[in-house]
Order: structure tokens, then C-alpha cells, then sequence
């Protein structure tokens, strides 16, 4: 019979599990608060002992940084998972079988009883240090739990673990590091029994949640290079038109058609469909066979990198089609049959973990309040380290750019809701100048031409302080002290770039460090939804007005971008009826 909640906690409470009295109590109030989580809300009795299920049940939050409704921050939602885990591993047994596990004498404790003897603390010797113990540590504990010994290891028994949903980044890292120490050791004179270690283990295969794409032959490079030339040149016109070109498209545009055609053929060299080795015409592969081959593929998960969201795919499916239609425009009348399938029925609505962040942030002051002071409080730590940057260890100097580089951004970001993509093109020089701060004036000017925005609106705004946040002293201190340290550390700085030639991948990096750091995980399109999904929700609220503000549809708003609290809504409703009840019975005697 399987224990449930409410009886681990009385085993807890008889003092039957190894915690201290202060463990117990913060324990037994986690397990406790399970009953009021939105994610169970039933009785302690109800939820099962399964360490296994109660960590797929949260792990979407886990690796998104991300509390779920019941807690404010994620620090609280860490510790409580953190928690009713441990009590749910020691009254299932998982705990007791790990440790017996870690102290059985095998091959695996002579192993690394050989592997101690070649640490040298003091000096180099053979090179194995503390480090590679441990790394031979985690490979052991994969290797037991699936009744394994040294001898049976191969590369691609490694990387199948490595592969596992319970093997974190840190344990994929530490595993390749063992394989690698265990090759060393053949080498050695290790005193250990023979045909105790493997043969040579092999480089282990790449694991990772993201696509890599490969090295593409020539012809289909060259095709995608001269598809991005035509795009920033304007695509020509048809029939009439055909000595007319078509408007140029944004970067974002070009860079979003490079990916898309660079995912189109991963898929095709992963189906063994494109031999890479070869220079196969791209015209081959301009067939509505190729297209649907990748498209199932991805959509049943058959590929290494990690399934791609509903929205990303459509995307990766337009570009492909647009980039296949130069080679064979008979596709154009199969592309709009295929996207009504019912695969992309509801691709365009909001997505769960933007909804998820969106509702809490609604219906929170707090959070509110602090999402619209990110600017001041990542300039708050920024500032005191940027001017003692060269004084600063090598781990605090890249602390101090992150929350520099963040600062700037929010302080555009959160006044003016651009995307990233978008915020990264903004320059500071020259008569076209997309940014510029007036001489004798408190104001931020922005003048962003059609080119680099997505949807084609050009944007003519002003920013100044709001309460506390004053995103012109910010940007003068960033541009003043902070940008000339971070152009420091890129490859290709561009003084005429307001944030100094910073691409999105590092823009990316240092907001999520930056928001981690004073408990506020999001993303940086999560912007753009806080600022819908906040003014919506707000009395009197104009879906125009804010379909302006993010130089987008009305209709593309409401269904992507802002969060409705229906329930506020509803309760609003109810307490206007309220008050025309109460106005009318002092008019009308019934």
C-alpha cells in the first residue's frame, strides 16, 4: 500500500526520520502548505509518496527559475521543494537505497580508491585533482543505479545517462570528465586488478537541449547567403511590379530567415535525408516530402535538441517555405493548405509559462511595483562596482556588466516595450539617430524608423522619470562609465550602438542574471507581457492604447500578449452591480 502525505508526516512527527527539531518543524510546514497549493489543493491524505512523480509534477518551474501560484519568490518555492523532496525520499526509501548504494565495496569503490591515490594537493603529478574524483563519483552513482560496473562502460552507455531526464548540466559535465579520467588511469600504474577498467571509452557524442547546426555544404550556404542579400535588398515584385523591390526587411527578419532555413536542414542531415559530406543542389530538397518530414519529426520529439514550442515551429515552417519557394514556387499554394491543419489551429495564443507569469504578476502589488523599478535596482549594484572596476576579482567584473548592461536595457525596456531584438539595433550617433537625450532637458527621445521594427510601425516617443526610476541619469552614467567597460569585453564593440554592440545572447544572459539577483525570474519578452497583461488589467483600460504602446494589433494583444484577470474582472462586475443596486434603492421604494 503507498504512503501518502498525511502519514509522512506522522512518521515525521513520531521522530522516526534523522532531522534536527528545527529541521523537522521546516519540513513539517512545508509538507503541510502542499494542501493549500493550488497545484494539489485536496487533503494531505490524497497526495501519494513519490519522490519521482513530485519532481516531474515541478520541473518546468524548477528549470524556468519560476514560482508557481502559493509563493512570492522563488527562493520560497526552492526551499519547499527542496523539503518535501527530502521527506518524501526518506519515507519512500530512496534515500536509504542511495546511501547503501554509495557504501557498497564493488569495483567501483577500488576504482576510486585508485583514483585518491593520484591527487596531489601541493603539486601537479599526474594531474588529477579533487575535482576528477568527484566527477568518477557521479559517473558511479549513474553506473549503479542501472547495475553497472567500470568494465562495462562504453561511450554510448555514458551518453545515454547523460541523456536521462535526472541528469542535470553539472552531472552531463562531470560524467564526460570521468570517462576522460578513466582513460588517463589505463595509462598509469594503478595497482588495480585486470580487466576491472574498460576499454578506451570514445569522445561521447554532444548532449544538449539546444540545436546545433552543422556545417552546411557549400551550395546550400551559398543559397541562404544570397536569400539574406535579397532580403536586406528587397525582394522583387511580381508580374506589373517586377523592376520594383519591396521594402528591405529588419535584421531580425534576415537573422529569423537564416534560422529557420539552418533548421530545416539539421532535420534533413538527422533523417539522413542530407549527406553532409556531399554538395547536394538545394532544389532537391524543395519538395513538400522534405518539409513534412521535418515538421513530424520535430513535433514527435525524434530529434536531440529539445522540442521546439508550437509558436517556434510555425515560425521555423514559414521561413522554410519562404526560403524553398525560390527553388520551387508550386509550394506557395501548399503552404496555406498545410498551416490550416489543426496542428496550428491555437498556435498563436499566449503560452503557459508567459500566462503563468503574467497572472501572478497581476495580481500582485509587490511585484508590479518592483517589475517597473528593475531599472534602479540593477543600477543600484551596477553602479558601486563599475567604479571600482579594476579593483574587482575576475568573477565580480562580469557580475558588475551583467547588472550594468541590464540597467540600460530596462531603462529603455520598461518605458518603452521594443523587443530585444529591436533594443539591440538602437544607436546613439549620427542625424538618424535612434535614441537621443536633449540638450537642457530631463527627457529621453526615441525615433525609431520602420526598418527595425518588427511590424513594419515606426515609434516617435519620450521617456522621463517615473516615482523613483529615472531612465535618463541612468543612461548618461551607462554611457558615461558603464559602456566603455562592458565595449572592454566584446568582440566587436560599436560605439554608435547604445548598448555598445552587446548581442542578444549576451543582453539575454545578463538580464536573466540580473533579474535572478533580486528574485524576479523572468525572460526578456516577459517585458512586453508585463506591461500589456499590467495595463489591461487596469480600470478603464483602452486594448487600443496599449496595441499602440507595443507597436502591435489590437487583436494580436489581447490573444498573445496580455494576461486578463477574468476573476478581478468578474469580481469588478459584481461590485458595480453592487453599487447601481445600492443607488437605485435610495431612489425606489419597492
Amino acid at each position: 500500500m503507498q504512503v501518502n502525505l498525511q502519514q509522512a508526516v506522522e512518521i515525521l512527527d513520531a521522530g522516526e526520520l534523522p532531522y534536527s527539531p528545527a529541521n523537522a518543524a521546516k519540513v513539517r510546514g512545508s509538507a503541510r502548505k502542499c494542501a493549500k497549493l493550488a497545484g494539489y489543493n485536496c487533503d494531505l491524505s490524497r497526495i501519494p509518496i513519490d519522490p519521482n512523480a513530485f519532481v516531474e509534477r515541478w520541473r518546468q518551474n524548477m528549470q524556468n527559475k519560476d514560482a508557481p501560484e502559493g509563493f512570492e519568490t522563488f527562493k520560497q518555492f526552492s526551499a519547499w521543494h527542496s523539503n518535501v523532496k527530502s521527506l518524501m525520499d526518506h519515507v519512500s526509501g530512496a534515500r536509504r537505497e542511495r546511501d547503501l548504494l554509495r557504501d557498497i565495496e564493488d569495483d567501483w569503490s577500488q576504482l576510486l580508491g585508485a583514483t585518491s591515490q593520484f591527487i596531489r594537493r601541493t603539486r601537479k603529478g599526474t594531474g588529477i585533482q579533487q575535482n576528477d574524483f568527484l566527477a568518477v563519483t557521479v559517473l558511479r552513482n549513474f553506473a549503479r543505479e542501472n547495475n553497472r560496473q567500470p568494465h562495462q562502460l562504453t561511450a554510448s552507455l555514458v551518453h545515454s545517462w547523460m541523456q536521462s531526464e535526472t541528469a542535470n548540466a553539472s552531472q552531463r559535465s562531470a560524467m564526460r570528465k570521468a570517462t576522460k579520467i578513466i582513460n588517463k588511469l589505463q595509462d598509469l600504474d594503478h595497482g588495480l586488478p585486470e580487466g576491472l577498467l574498460p576499454g578506451k571509452i570514445e569522445d561521447i557524442p554532444m548532449v544538449t537541449a539546444r540545436r546545433v547546426t552543422p556545417k552546411l555544404p557549400s551550395k546550400l550556404e551559398h543559397a541562404i547567403s544570397d536569400m539574406e542579400d535579397e532580403l536586406r535588398e528587397g525582394v522583387p515584385y511580381t508580374g506589373l511590379l517586377k523592376n520594383k523591390r519591396k521594402d528591405p526587411c529588419s535584421e531580425g527578419t534576415v537573422k529569423n530567415a537564416r534560422e529557420a532555413a539552418q533548421w530545416f536542414y539539421s532535420c534533413m542531415a538527422e533523417l539522413d535525408l542530407l549527406d553532409l559530406s556531399e554538395d547536394p543542389d538545394p532544389a532537391t530538397f524543395a519538395t513538400m516530402g522534405h518539409i513534412l518530414a521535418a515538421f513530424e519529426a520535430e513535433v514527435a520529439g525524434e530529434f536531440y535538441w529539445k522540442p521546439l514550442a508550437q509558436t517556434t515551429v510555425r515560425k521555423n515552417l514559414q521561413g522554410t517555405f519562404r526560403f524553398l519557394r525560390r527553388f520551387n514556387p508550386d509550394l506557395k499554394s501548399e503552404q496555406k493548405e498545410f498551416f490550416q491543419g489543426a496542428y496550428f489551429a491555437n498556435w498563436d495564443k499566449m503560452t503557459p509559462d508567459n500566462q503563468a507569469f503574467c497572472k501572478r504578476l497581476v495580481k500582485s502589488d509587490y511585484r508590479k511595483a518592483k517589475f517597473f523599478s528593475l531599472a534602479r535596482l540593477f543600477h543600484e549594484k551596477a553602479a558601486p562596482m563599475i567604479a571600482s572596476y579594476e579593483d574587482l576579482p575576475d568573477n565580480q567584473k562580469a557580475q558588475a556588466t551583467n547588472w550594468a548592461l541590464a540597467a540600460a536595457a530596462a531603462a529603455v525596456l520598461t518605458f518603452l516595450p521594443v523587443r530585444a531584438d529591436t533594443a539591440i539595433q538602437l544607436t546613439m550617433e549620427g542625424p538618424n539617430a535612434h535614441v537621443t537625450l536633449p540638450p537642457a532637458s530631463k527627457l529621453v527621445s526615441f525615433a525609431l524608423p520602420r526598418t527595425i521594427i518588427k511590424n513594419k510601425k515606426p515609434i516617435t516617443a519620450e521617456i522621463s522619470r517615473r516615482g523613483k526610476v529615472d531612465p535618463r541619469a541612468i543612461l548618461e552614467w551607462w554611457l558615461k562609465a558603464a559602456r566603455p567597460v562592458l565595449m572592454g569585453r566584446l568582440l566587436n564593440p560599436d560605439p554608435t550602438l547604445l548598448l555598445g554592440g552587446a548581442g542578444y545572447a549576451r543582453l539575454n544572459k545578463a538580464w536573466r542574471f540580473a533579474t535572478a539577483s533580486v528574485d524576479y525570474y523572468m525572460n526578456l519578452h516577459q517585458v512586453r507581457h508585463a506591461i500589456a497583461s499590467i495595463l489591461w488589467n487596469e480600470p478603464g483600460a483602452d486594448i487600443n492604447v496599449i496595441a499602440s504602446l507595443l507597436g502591435d494589433h489590437p487583436e494580436t494583444v489581447a490573444r498573445v500578449y496580455a494576461f486578463l484577470d477574468v476573476a478581478a474582472q468578474v469580481q469588478r462586475a459584481m461590485d458595480g452591480m453592487d453599487n447601481v443596486n445600492a443607488a437605485l434603492e435610495k431612489k425606489v421604494r419597492l
